[in-house]
């Protein structure tokens, strides 16, 4: 438990509240601060029964009527990040799981695996694996050589010399049966708040990257060399061919098909079908496609 005047001047308190954890405006986390440092931001957040305290600027503090704890500042991002790295340090993010080791696994001598991670029953980790203590992997699990699991990924804030990471307090959960693939990293979610999730029976492709808070649904396949940016959904049963980008914060629906070499920067449907650069319906693609082929035969 603390208290916004603990961690910020009395000259930024607006009013005083507790917090338990530090999230973003959508956190399930009763009693989760988060900032705002726009008017959308703020009125999630005053949406949200989990948000206690918001850190946000003078300007938006008439939106922010009603929140029980608010802070005004500069530059709330910056503001929500130094606490963040605070609790880092000080070691309060808590996992929410116990470590653990499953009966029956083949883990590989050089596999490095942390103590405070846990790992279910009949899993095969291969050669060169890498998994930190923040990871949750279920039962009859396949990790191939080279994956890392539960590494830090490109968060940052700038300085005068230059972008600084901020490091990562929250965790993976892995599903069972899935298959991470040689290579592939999954990278932890930022806070405890949330969690960067791989469903049950998922493929992740060779050298695949799965961002921090991404949300990968079950029976998914992941082929190699693809990258989900923070954030993103990928719903039950997609398919994400090869060198597959999804921007952050983007949905990729139920048993849509996101065909190779696709930068995904919209929603994708349920069962759409799409493909190129920027994706679109893949019919569509073809027609154009085929056009511009026509065009530059037949000048």
């Amino acid at each position: 438990m603390a208290r916004l005047r603990d961690h910020f001047a009395s000259s930024e308190l607006v009013r005083d509240a507790e917090f338990v954890a530090l999230g973003y405006v959508d956190s399930t986390r009763e009693g989760t601060i988060a900032f705002a440092d726009s008017v959308k931001y703020v009125r999630l957040a005053k949406k949200n029964p989990a948000i206690s305290c918001l850190i946000t600027t003078v300007a938006l503090l008439p939106d922010a009527e009603g929140l029980s704890g608010v802070v005004a500042v500069a530059n709330p991002r910056e503001a929500f990040y130094l606490l963040h790295q605070n609790w880092v340090q000080q070691e309060r993010y808590q996992m929410p799981f116990e470590a653990y080791r499953g009966a029956n696994c083949q883990i590989h001598s050089s596999a490095i695996i942390a103590e405070g991670c846990f790992i279910g029953d009949d899993v095969v980790i291969g050669e060169q694996v890498v998994i930190r203590d923040a990871v949750k992997i279920g039962s009859h699990v396949t990790i191939e050589p080279g994956a890392k699991l539960g590494m830090e990924g490109i968060l940052y804030h700038r300085t005068d010399d230059g972008p600084r990471l901020i490091k990562h307090g929250g965790y993976v959960e892995i599903g069972d049966q899935a298959a991470i693939m040689t290579n592939a990293v999954v990278v932890r979610s930022v806070h405890d708040t949330d969690v960067t999730r791989v469903g049950r029976s998922v493929i992740v492709g060779l050298n695949s990257v799965i961002g921090h808070e991404a949300k990968v649904g079950n029976r998914v396949v992941i082929s190699n060399q693809c990258v989900l940016a923070r954030r993103c959904v990928i719903g039950d049963d997609a398919f994400l061919g090869t060198g597959v980008f999804v921007r952050e914060h983007v949905n990729v629906g139920r048993a849509a098909q996101v065909m190779a070499g696709s930068v995904v920067v919209a929603e994708v449907g349920d069962g759409a079908v799409v493909s190129g650069n920027f994706a679109i319906n893949h019919q569509q693609r073809l027609v154009q496609f085929a056009k511009e082929r026509q065009m530059t035969d037949h000048p």
